[in-house]
């Protein structure tokens, strides 16, 4: 896993961000922050979506209602980063990398809601990389240690899911299933062109 940050807590990925991604974004760090508001938005949204979805698992809705005030207030804090300096925010984009992995997705059935759980957990995992990629980018900006921090709570939330998915579904091989998953997460970071972007 060459280039990835080491963090304990995140142990699915199976490649780092090709070489010159830091570059991309840094050269146009405006959009790569709008990019990462609207992850953040997007992160917010889901945990909704999905505490609509499951309104009978006590546990995964009292967690997801957590996620959400989580993600808004990261939000917050991007947006005021953006204020701070004067950069307005970009129009949202299609997310090629988050769509092309939920293509991956099963439907219905504990099943389904693994890959629901485990793919929110990969876009977690690949958000704890690369705003971990750009605080050391950024160590002499006061961005820096904001990405830095932000990074640890990515990885967090990464392992609530996996946990959710272990939890919920007991039935589910949870581990092989993130496996299988993340084999196909690292094809697509592969293949995909670097963007001043999250994901």
């Amino acid at each position: 896993m060459t280039g990835l940050v080491p963090d304990p807590r995140v142990d699915a990925l199976r490649v780092g961000t090709p070489p010159g991604w830091v570059d991309v974004a840094l050269a146009d760090l405006p959009a790569t922050m709008s990019d990462h508001a609207h992850a953040e938005k997007k992160a917010a949204l889901s945990a909704l979506s999905l505490l609509n979805r499951e309104p009978a698992r006590t546990d995964l809705v009292a967690r997801m209602a957590k996620l959400a005030r989580e993600e808004l207030r990261h939000l917050d804090q991007v947006l005021g980063h953006l204020r701070a300096r004067g950069w307005p925010l970009a129009a949202d984009r299609p997310d090629r990398y988050a769509g092309a992995l939920l293509r991956h997705r099963r439907a219905g059935g504990s099943g389904g809601l693994v890959d629901r759980l485990l793919c929110a957990a990969l876009i977690e995992a690949r958000s704890w990389e690369r705003l971990s990629l750009l605080g050391d980018a950024l160590a002499d900006d006061p961005l820096g240690a904001f990405y830095t921090e932000l990074a640890r709570s990515e990885a967090g939330h990464y392992r609530l899911f996996v946990d959710l998915a272990e939890v919920e579904c007991p039935g589910e091989d949870v581990a092989g299933r993130l496996t299988e998953l993340a084999v196909e997460e690292a094809g697509i970071v592969e293949a995909l062109p670097h963007e001043p972007r999250i994901h």
